[in-house]
């Protein structure tokens, strides 16, 4: 969008700041919330979790794909046994939901939850799979968790990371192998979330986003 304005002549283009603060807790917590955070795996495996709303801007098809190669790679036994949960609901829920029955893939629907930021600290990777992107309030509280990020580099998203996520092509693919590394690398996991971790210390506050209103309403006399 920013790129197209100023194609069109626009004298002067910037990204509206989003300031990062903590997520308020609801007042009315989900009914799935009832699962403590670390139930949302089998124990045993890996955890791999992607919040978003179920529709087509997340790439649903992307995610379930890319869990399709990593299956077969653990079936293989060239990758240890993993589960992929996602948070969310919306009007993809019922066709992501065949998929995961007809191909037996790796993949929970744990439906709306309330309580992302303590899903993201229990994951070993947070992934987000989008097919676009503006700027993406869980690629915050993902960099918050301190918990290593996976995301398709599209949007404002590698705006928003920071430099805290692994960004990849949106190709299912191209996911899979690096959450292929990842999970079958400890270090390379344990570098990207203090990458993670460093990021959070670059990420836009309220004064920053004072700066910029104060400065947006000075270019307007």
């Amino acid at each position: 969008l920013a790129e197209r304005a100023r194609e069109l002549g626009a004298p002067r283009v910037e990204l509206a700041i989003i300031p990062a603060v903590p997520p308020q807790q609801p007042t009315e917590p989900a009914p799935s919330d009832s699962a403590a955070p670390e139930e949302a795996w089998p124990r045993g495996s890996a955890r791999l979790l992607t919040v978003a709303r179920l529709a087509p801007q997340k790439g649903l098809p992307l995610l379930l794909e890319a869990a399709a190669i990593l299956s077969r790679e653990v079936d293989a036994g060239r990758l240890a046994a993993f589960t992929w949960a996602l948070a969310g609901d919306g009007p993809g829920r019922e066709e992501a939901a065949e998929r995961i029955a007809a191909e037996q893939l790796p993949v929970t629907l744990l439906g709306r939850r309330t309580d992302a930021p303590a899903l993201m600290e229990a994951a070993d990777v947070v992934v987000q799979t989008s097919l676009w992107e503006g700027q993406p309030l869980t690629i915050q509280e993902a960099l918050r968790s301190g918990t290593a990020i996976v995301a398709t580099d599209v949007g404002g998203t590698a705006v928003t990371a920071r430099g805290g996520a692994v960004l990849v092509a949106p190709r299912a693919q191209a996911i899979a192998e690096a959450l292929g590394t990842l999970l079958s690398d400890p270090e390379a996991r344990s570098r990207a979330a203090e990458r993670a971790h460093e990021a959070v210390g670059r990420l836009p506050g309220l004064e920053d986003l004072a700066v910029q209103l104060r400065q947006a309403a000075l270019a307007q006399d």
